[in-house]
């Protein structure tokens, strides 16, 4: 008997399993990759105060700093933020999750790559598609937006169409600006979603797009003009992936049982912009401290999980539902007009106030972690 079974190998997964086995948690993750760190399915982009808490060079993990972002706004108009005290960096996040997964397996945590779960018998044993049977005290759903555990325990898991963010994205390699990031919002390239360029270096970048669901439309014919309009034919495409993020309300409870939610198994991407490495993250380690302290009797109940991500919980809910009024061509590009528009006029009043604010409010977050490690 395990004391905890993480279910799924993402960044999530893999810091909940890394924390839990460092705590002394006799834990088990299952994998069903059995590359799980490559290509990485996002464009690695996070907050610098992140990278800070995950000591991303103590592990050698290369980061490029972002001090600007250029965003079009669907040719009606351009705004450009230029960041100073705090940055966005573009990690690599395939040594990331590598880097977690090792630490989980030297702090003994057992690895099981390559491997599907085929079923779960509640309350406690998760079937592996050979047959081999695992059980745990506790277990971690850390699936993805399949939430695989969840749909076996009555968790309602279905998606609507236009709740789901479907992307693509290319590794390219090119010429570039290595300290800004691009963003195109809506049509031609990116209807209701944006389409991005994130440097990773002078000559490597992240070529992206992420549109609502439910729109009948030809992704790589999208990815492609959009290609073609940075860098005017001249780039070589190394890879190409396509994935899905929730683009949802968030799970209202992420503890049922003995079962916990992290990242997009919670629905925890910020539905406006997909955006869910810091959740992820944040859930993933939140889950692992919990869980352990739980199992070792420093705590009662682990829906204190639950309580300890409520402001996160109550900023992805209000973000949702402001989305979900953008549903014509004049309602989104007026509300993303607004929004923008706020953001330049408080930025050339205070250059900095907003990013300090988001940077303080990540802070609040990862602070929390340390009250259970």
């Amino acid at each position: 008997m395990y004391d905890i079974i993480v279910v799924g190998g993402n960044l999530s997964g893999a810091s909940a399993a890394s924390v839990a086995a460092e705590k002394g948690a006799k834990c088990a993750l299952i994998e069903r990759h059995q590359k799980p760190y490559s290509p990485a399915h996002c464009g690695e982009g996070i907050p610098d105060v992140v990278g800070d808490f995950l000591k991303l060079d103590e592990i050698g993990c290369l980061t490029n700093p972002i001090e600007i972002i250029n965003i079009n706004l669907s040719t009606i108009k351009e705004y450009t933020f230029k960041l100073k005290k705090h940055k966005i960096i573009i990690i690599d996040r395939n040594k990331l999750e590598k880097h977690l997964l090792e630490k989980a397996e030297q702090n003994g945590a057992e690895l099981f790559i390559g491997k599907t779960v085929k079923d779960f018998k509640p309350p406690d044993e998760v079937l592996l598609d050979n047959n081999e049977s695992l059980k745990g005290k506790i277990i971690i759903d850390a699936s993805g937006i399949a939430c695989h555990i969840g749909s076996k325990i009555g968790i309602d898991t279905k998606l609507k169409p236009e709740d789901v963010g479907v992307c693509i994205q290319s590794r390219i390699k090119g010429s570039f600006v290595r300290n800004t990031v691009k963003l195109w919002y809506h049509k031609p390239y990116a209807p209701f979603g944006y389409a991005w360029v994130f440097p990773i270096n002078n000559t490597l970048a992240n070529v992206g797009l992420g549109i609502t669901g439910g729109q009948k439309l030809d992704m790589q014919e999208l990815l492609d003009k959009y290609i073609q309009y940075e860098t005017k034919g001249d780039c070589e495409i190394l890879h190409t992936f396509r994935s899905c993020v929730p683009s949802a309300y968030p799970l209202i409870e992420l503890v049922k049982d003995n079962v916990m939610f992290v990242g997009d198994s919670a629905r925890l991407a910020n539905s406006a912009t997909g955006a869910g490495i810091l959740n992820a993250i944040i859930s993933g380690n939140l889950a692992g401290c919990i869980a352990t302290k739980y199992l070792k009797g420093g705590i009662n109940t682990l829906d204190t999980y639950t309580l300890e991500m409520k402001r996160i919980l109550k900023r992805l809910k209000k973000t949702y539902n402001r989305k979900i009024k953008l549903t014509t061509d004049e309602k989104f590009l007026t509300g993303y007009k607004k929004a923008f528009s706020l953001l330049s006029f408080a930025n050339s009043i205070s250059p900095g106030f907003f990013q300090n604010y988001v940077a303080k409010r990540v802070e609040k977050e990862l602070i929390k972690l340390e009250k259970y490690k």
